[in-house]
């Protein structure tokens, strides 16, 4: 089962451009990394991915498909599924662990809780949660922050989905249990030949869990990649840019995103780049190397 977005734009009604035009490929035991600081459109290409775009945004072309068949409306595509940034925000305080878990499989199966919770209890073991009773009748405030995000990544396992839309998240993780969580993916990855969209800011570990990364600057793609070459040699200024700063080396660019109403045409990047120049004012192309492709004008050395 394949997912396959083309050309989409996402928009406000004024004609603001918010993210795009974005092509993406993600097969089942394919692992692709999209990587960008906040603002850079990560988190609406999740949405537009489910059918939860915002009030205020809208997609003005493109497609998403997942096997050919177009994704779209409120109901949760089946073989795709999603494990959220915040657990705390995405678990509902009123329902045990058990209820959340039979929830996907009530709704994709009309399988009942009496049916899935025994079914599901070599996951719950393969995850390291607990698989009594007692468990299942605690409620997320009565969890660690790991083991939130351990029954987020169950309930995602829960129907067996070919495909897995990780949303930031080890953002509430310390480096311990961020580390932890990559390597649990990863082995799940392995077993169940998952393919997976691991969204996150951290080019570092989306370079240690994902076979291929595609960087995203204020609602542009500006790099893609295999990780290892992006990890070594980038070809944007503003790959680089992240690359120094999950090593915590200082950044000779200043200031910061702006608002997208704010962004300037042409590169979005230039007003912090010390290569802008003025070809980088017109839409800027993509351009093909031997491995990978960037959107830059005066791009860094590499092997092209």
């Amino acid at each position: 089962m394949s997912l396959a977005i083309r050309n989409l734009v996402l928009e406000r009604p004024d004609g603001v451009h918010l993210l795009g035009p974005l092509d993406l490929d993600l097969a089942p035991g394919n692992r692709l990394g999209v990587v960008g600081e906040s603002g850079s459109g990560k988190t609406l290409l999740v949405r537009a991915l489910f059918g939860l775009l915002p009030a205020g945004v809208r997609q003005v072309r493109g497609s998403v498909a997942l096997q050919g068949r177009p994704l779209a409306g409120p109901e949760p595509p089946p073989g795709l599924a999603w494990v959220p940034q915040d657990p705390g925000q995405a678990l509902n305080p009123l329902l045990t662990v058990g209820q959340h878990l039979a929830l996907l499989p009530w709704v994709f199966r009309k399988e009942a809780a009496r049916q899935a919770l025994p079914r599901l209890r070599p996951l719950l073991a393969r995850l390291r949660l607990p698989e009594d009773r007692a468990f299942l009748r605690r409620r997320p405030h009565q969890l660690s922050g790991g083991q939130r995000q351990r029954v987020c990544l169950a309930m995602a396992l829960s129907c067996d989905p070919a495909l897995l839309v990780l949303d930031e998240p080890t953002a509430a993780l310390d480096r311990g249990a961020t580390e932890a969580f990559r390597d649990l993916v990863l082995e799940l990855q392995r077993e169940r030949r998952l393919g997976f969209l691991w969204i996150t800011h951290d080019l570092d570990l989306a370079g240690a869990a994902c076979e291929r990364l595609l960087v995203l600057y204020g609602g542009q793609a500006v790099e893609a990649g295999p990780a290892s070459r992006l990890l070594t040699a980038p070809r944007h200024p503003y790959t680089a840019r992240l690359l120094a700063a999950s090593r915590g080396e200082p950044s000779s660019d200043g200031g910061i995103l702006g608002a997208p109403e704010d962004r300037p045409p042409g590169c979005p990047f230039r007003p912090r780049c010390g290569r802008a120049n003025p070809a980088c004012i017109p839409p800027v192309s993509w351009r093909a190397g031997p491995v990978g492709e960037f959107r830059c004008t005066d791009p860094l050395p590499g092997p092209d």
